[in-house]
């Protein structure tokens, strides 16, 4: 947030301080506002209450941390004041150093990912400088005993894990269908190489650009990625539809895989409330 004061994460300086304390007067004295609440007449005028400099604002005022989420709205954010939302032990807190964050960011990810390469760390938080400039940080923490790196069997860039984590453990062999976005499968290169997987999203495609569907899902069995699922949430009629399974190369149909994909769509439909699944 230091870091952003001025520039935003996409290099957008920040030049309309009036809107932006319009809209922080507007915050502190109606609350936490959605950013529909400052939408413009639609006269296209281009005048202060436009939407899309407040909108503006509200990001630039949200990157440099002088205004946070306080919920959502029909998925919109709800912004709202920090001393209205944040503790204020925190909020008196002292600033770490650059180090202390960058180690701090550093052990986060390799948590949330459980194994994950240098650049895999840098790419989590785009923090600049790449696998070198997070190298530092991962020496500082298996120093601090906290991670370990392992290496790879193929040669490649070895792999940062939680120091206590049990490499050869069992493997759950049920099936679980991976949200496309599931962090499992943000480093494509590195599930590529550790899977054989090569992950695809087609949202943005033309439909007859797409090999495998609109939203799919890669279905994890045990420690392999075997397929995909191009499903439909049809919530008019409570049901969750598969519209097609591709196997990945070199798997064959069995009653195994089969058995795991039901089990899979039958816990997602509970997840998202769908009544009952059609194949």
């Amino acid at each position: 947030m230091e870091a952003l004061r001025d520039h935003h994460w996409w290099g957008r300086e920040r030049t309309d301080r009036d809107t932006e304390k319009l809209v922080l007067e507007a915050l502190r004295e109606r609350g936490p506002l959605p950013s529909r609440a400052f939408e413009g007449s639609g006269s296209g005028s281009g005048g202060m209450w436009n939407w899309k400099p407040a909108k503006r604002a509200l990001e630039h005022l949200f990157a440099a941390g002088e205004v946070v989420v306080a919920g959502r709205q029909a998925f919109q954010r709800l912004y709202d004041l920090p001393e209205r939302v944040i503790p204020k032990e925190y909020l008196d807190a002292p600033l770490p150093t650059e180090d202390e964050f960058r180690r701090a960011l550093v052990l986060r990810a390799v948590e949330g990912r459980g194994a994950v390469t240098e650049a895999g760390i840098a790419d989590h938080f785009r923090l600049g400088g790449g696998a070198r400039g997070v190298r530092p940080a991962v020496d500082a923490l298996v120093g601090e005993g906290l991670v370990r790196r392992v290496a790879v069997e193929d040669g490649g860039p070895p792999v940062v894990v939680p120091a206590a984590v049990e490499l050869d453990g069992v493997v759950p062999g049920g099936g679980v269908l991976l949200s496309p976005f599931d962090n499992l499968l943000w480093d494509r290169a590195f599930v590529e190489r550790v899977f054989g997987f090569r992950h695809v999203i087609e949202v943005y495609k033309r439909q007859h650009e797409r090999v495998y569907g609109y939203y799919v899902l890669p279905l994890l069995v045990g420690d392999r990625l075997v397929g995909r699922a191009d499903l439909k949430a049809e919530r008019a009629d409570g049901v969750l539809r598969l519209r097609a399974f591709h196997l990945e190369p070199g798997m064959r149909p069995s009653k195994r895989l089969d058995e795991a994909l039901d089990r899979a769509l039958l816990r997602l439909s509970r997840t998202i409330e769908l009544e009952r699944v059609e194949r």
